[in-house]
């Protein structure tokens, strides 16, 4: 049996990281047509699947599952259908106080089977998130947490964020949320690519 399913529920997103496969193609002139999963394409596809007991990550290679218009119904759908846990990894810089403290309400009743992971590379600055207002996000963090919302902090370490990873893993703490950290390349990352990436958070001449 499967026991867990990634789906990416929309290409829209409103960040411009550099490494992004979204990116990457925009420079190169390919557009990227957006386009989003709605609830009634979601129970058309799985509502004839038995999803009890299994995991649900809601995630992008093009875009960030907080842009896709229907995300809290899709939500509500998986959670009666009684899947185990749905993580939504996203960098929180989209939608409205009254959606976060929503959301968070929701993640609260299901017991914390709705987990958000904040995709954060950053306390006072966020220079990889290209186009996401750091300010917008912290507020839309609380708002969810404060709302009762499960979530988790993931932090790419970079040379221009390093020395804050203390600090944000105490503020993780004191916001309850685990602190989770990850390495800035990939394994295919090319010396030529890490430079030419650092290049552009430095100096912010891209799309």
């Amino acid at each position: 049996m499967i026991k867990a399913i990634e789906i990416e529920l929309t290409s829209a997103c409103n960040a411009r990281c550099p490494i992004c496969m979204r990116t990457r193609l925009i420079e190169k002139g390919i557009p990227v047509k957006t386009e989003h999963y709605t609830i009634e394409d979601i129970k058309q596809y799985f509502g004839p699947i038995d999803m009890k007991d299994r995991r649900v990550k809601f995630c992008g290679v093009l875009g960030d599952p907080i842009a896709c218009p229907d995300l809290y119904e899709i939500s509500e759908y998986f959670l009666d259908k009684q899947v185990k846990h749905i993580e939504v990894s996203t960098n929180a810089g989209l939608k409205t106080t009254k959606f976060w403290e929503e959301y968070g309400e929701l993640s609260e009743r299901s017991n914390n089977r709705l987990e958000i992971h904040f995709a954060i590379d950053g306390v006072y600055t966020n220079d990889y998130r290209v186009g996401v207002n750091l300010d917008k996000v912290w507020n839309n963090v609380d708002t969810y947490l404060n709302a009762g919302g499960f979530a988790s902090w993931q932090f790419i370490i970079f040379d221009y964020n390093k020395d804050e990873v203390p600090i944000a893993r105490t503020m993780a703490r004191d916001k309850g949320m685990k602190f989770i950290t990850r390495t800035a390349w990939k394994n295919d990352a090319s010396a030529a690519e890490q430079e030419e990436v650092r290049r552009k958070t430095k100096n912010r001449d891209y799309a």
